[in-house]
């Protein structure tokens, strides 16, 4: 998650990549990852002074996520996959058996979890 905090030996509000982001941010490429879901947690994050983020799960379910985003479109955003999108979204076998095996990783339809 983005916005976790160190589990011990610092008393910090910041979270975890904000604190990196600050020591080692300038010397080396720096990006976030984790949980960003939306394009309004997208921008709060490089808002955060991060200078790069990462879609994971988000760009398996909709490869035009950016596109949509940049273009306004954020309301055509697919948030989820249903069991039948494995081709249409060039998922190779391996991965689609952990996508759809692995409980709460990744939003599917009809199924009531998401990750």
């Amino acid at each position: 998650d983005f916005w976790s905090k160190p589990r011990r030996g610092v008393e910090d509000n910041r979270s975890r990549m904000e604190m990196i982001d600050e020591l080692a941010g300038q010397r080396v490429p720096l990006i976030g990852v984790g949980s960003i879901r939306t394009p309004d947690e997208a921008l709060r994050a490089l808002q955060s002074g991060v200078p790069l983020i990462a879609l994971g799960r988000e760009l398996i379910i909709d490869p035009d996520w950016v596109e949509k985003v940049t273009q306004g479109r954020e309301s055509e955003i697919r948030t989820e996959i249903t069991l039948h999108d494995q081709e249409k979204l060039g998922i190779a076998d391996p991965l689609w058996h952990k996508i759809v095996h692995t409980p709460g990783w990744f939003p599917i339809a009809g199924q009531g979890v998401t990750g």
